[in-house]
């Protein structure tokens, strides 16, 4: 190669390296311009226009809006109830043993508050007389004397049965008395079985029997569960199952007896007023109720 031929070649090196760093240049200064000329908002062709938060809400459906009361406590509503008169019977059966353990005490099967006529009541001077007045039954024997008990008895009957009422003594003393009865006869007086509790604190147990006097299954007999002297009330007992009898005075069982000659299962009930020694001698009778015993095997 001659001299005159190298000179040529790097003469076109030269003008071939300017033009390509011409053109490098030129290319990045279209770039650099048309970042410039970019918009800062906007979209692209065919993009869908953002609408600002404030203005989305504002094109929003509107709905009327309603008060929600303030949450509070959950209320029950108090039903509405009849007002009972309170079960005559606080006795609680404090053993298994205790006949009256297999009964519902809290709800008898009858309950008389002598607030309507529904007792026998008469006036006879020289015997006796009984009558309702003021939520009462009034008892009154004119006469002092053993043999005839004169008494008032109620409509309802009732077969194997635990009956309570109770009796208050008027101005009594010493054996006056006042009795309670269960299964009573309509066709004959007195009848039935009878718990007498005298003003001295002592009871007994008797059998009646029509016009044949009356018979004492138990005799007189003393119990500290007895209220005694005049004013006082007790409340009188008689569970009868078949023959088997167990007598109460204020919740307190004081005895028990089985009449094996029984000929009565079922019938009234009654209660009397008895002088011994007193004339005109009153007592009265209240919360009287009754359960009806289920069969036992």
């Amino acid at each position: 190669m001659s001299n005159e031929e190298g000179i040529k070649l790097s003469t076109e090196r030269i003008i071939l390296i300017v033009v390509s760093f011409l053109l490098v240049i030129t290319v990045a200064y279209i770039a650099i311009t048309s970042l410039a000329m970019k918009p800062t908002t906007g979209t692209l062709p065919g993009a869908a226009t953002p609408v600002p938060v404030e203005e989305a809400q504002a094109l929003q459906p509107t709905e009327e809006l309603t008060e929600q009361p303030a949450a509070g406590p959950e209320v029950t509503p108090t039903p509405r109830r009849l007002e009972l008169p309170p079960t005559p019977t606080p006795f609680q059966v404090a053993s298994v043993d205790d006949v009256r353990a297999i009964l519902d005490l809290a709800h008898p099967d009858h309950v008389d508050y002598f607030d309507s006529d529904t007792w026998f009541d008469y006036d006879v001077e020289g015997s006796a007389a009984y009558n309702i007045e003021d939520g009462l039954l009034l008892g009154k024997d004119y006469q002092p004397e053993e043999k005839y008990v004169y008494w008032s008895y109620t409509n309802p009957q009732s077969g194997n049965v635990y009956a309570e009422i109770s009796a208050t003594n008027g101005d009594c003393i010493g054996k006056d008395s006042v009795g309670f009865v269960i299964r009573a006869q309509e066709d004959r007086t007195p009848s039935g079985y009878a718990l007498e509790v005298a003003c001295d604190g002592s009871w007994r147990f008797r059998r009646h029997r029509g016009s044949k006097a009356a018979e004492e299954l138990i005799g007189w007999s003393p119990s500290e569960a007895i209220n005694i002297g005049p004013h006082d009330t007790n409340r009188l007992g008689i569970w009868g199952y078949q023959g088997k009898f167990a007598l109460f005075v204020n919740g307190y069982q004081i005895g028990e007896y089985i009449d094996r000659d029984y000929t009565d299962t079922y019938g009234y009930f009654a209660v009397y007023v008895r002088a011994s020694q007193t004339f005109d001698l009153t007592a009265t009778f209240d919360d009287f109720a009754f359960w009806h015993i289920p069969y036992i095997p």
